[in-house]
């Protein structure tokens, strides 16, 4: 099958800032499956700006054996994006791509699939002016919509929506047990407002014997520093995956508090290395995580994440060993080839 992808949220090169390597990861899954992939990266500029993003030059890319065509547009008030090449259907992720490919389907005649994140939940309640008109009138005329996780798949209205959940390599789920942990907490995320790592930080305040280690960057870094002065807590930096993936291993415990995360495929990294997995209530991965099976999910604010890691302290270690082997079960079940056949599997209906 010819698939074409639309987005502005497709790396270039493997260290373009800001830009997460989820939609990449599916547009490889499908690649494996034997279907030809071809991206087109509609750049809104003035997002580029706002997130501080370098804008490339129109034209032709390759990155990890995929060709991108790189279309910049000022404003999606008039998209009129161009196709090199015969496709069989367009999918799309986030607002931009949605409204790039509802004209791409109404030229080209083909079936379009709108992937739902965070951002589009957020235009959809917030923008009501223009941009939430547009997005649902897109979102209306595509053929079937999915959304990334069980609390956006809540917020949507519309028929035929499927959940397309990231997916991880089945080499990076842990065989290491949770006794050969160390009691120590881990934190992996851009250090942004949106993260809320301010309420995780205040919480830390009765916690003077367990380290966290926050890894990641961004632009709230000096402002958290200050605040997490004369704690036990350690801002590790950028690093490496490899070397994330090794941390989360050795920890016992996961929190990222963030409001209105898409999916958080740091939380799904953590569940595979058997880490007790704190994620905030109606984001994330709440709907996979259950609540105190195979992980916990809390509400986010510093009292409530106060509240939640004592109990986990204390609590018998053989439980908390029975919630580590479900995180484990679970990043088995979200499985990178697993979650591309189930992805592939919606694909097929809709070009039926």
């Amino acid at each position: 099958m010819k698939i074409l992808i639309v987005t502005d949220l497709y790396p270039l090169e493997n260290e373009h800032k800001a830009i997460p390597k989820t939609i990449e990861n599916f547009a490889l899954g499908l690649k494996k499956m034997g279907n030809e992939v071809n991206i087109l990266r509609s750049d809104l500029i003035i997002n580029s700006l706002i997130r501080n993003r370098k804008i490339y030059k129109q034209g032709s890319y390759f990155h990890n054996g995929i060709k991108i065509y790189n279309q910049n547009f000022i404003l999606p008030f008039y998209l009129n994006p161009k196709v090199e090449k015969d496709f069989d259907v367009v999918i799309s992720h986030m607002p931009s791509g949605t409204l790039c490919a509802k004209t791409i389907k109404k030229k080209y005649k083909k079936p379009h699939i709108a992937i739902c994140h965070a951002s589009d939940i957020e235009v959809l309640e917030k923008y009501k002016i223009y941009f939430s008109t547009a997005l649902k009138d897109a979102l209306n005329n595509a053929d079937a919509i999915g959304a990334r996780t069980y609390w956006i798949r809540n917020k949507l209205s519309f028929k035929n929506v499927f959940l397309v959940p990231s997916g991880i390599k089945k080499e990076e789920i842990t065989t290491k047990t949770f006794k050969e942990k160390k009691m120590k907490i881990v934190c992996v995320s851009s250090l942004i407002k949106r993260k809320n790592l301010s309420e995780l930080i205040k919480a830390m305040s009765d916690f003077k014997d367990i380290e966290l280690e926050i890894y990641g960057s961004g632009n709230q870094e000096k402002k958290l520093k200050k605040l997490a002065q004369n704690l036990n807590i350690k801002f590790m930096g950028q690093k490496p995956r490899k070397e994330v993936l090794k941390a989360l291993e050795d920890a016992k415990i996961f929190i990222l508090p963030s409001k209105k995360e898409t999916f958080g495929l740091s939380y799904l990294e953590a569940l595979a290395k058997g880490c007790i997995v704190i994620c905030t209530k109606n984001s994330g991965m709440d709907g996979f995580i259950i609540n105190e099976k195979s992980g916990f999910l809390v509400e986010p604010n510093a009292k409530s994440i106060k509240i939640l890691l004592k109990k986990i302290i204390n609590m018998n270690e053989e439980k908390l060993g029975k919630i580590s082997e479900n995180a484990i079960k679970l990043a088995e079940e979200l499985e990178y080839y697993k979650c591309a056949k189930n992805y592939f599997q919606n694909i097929k209906k809709v070009c039926k």
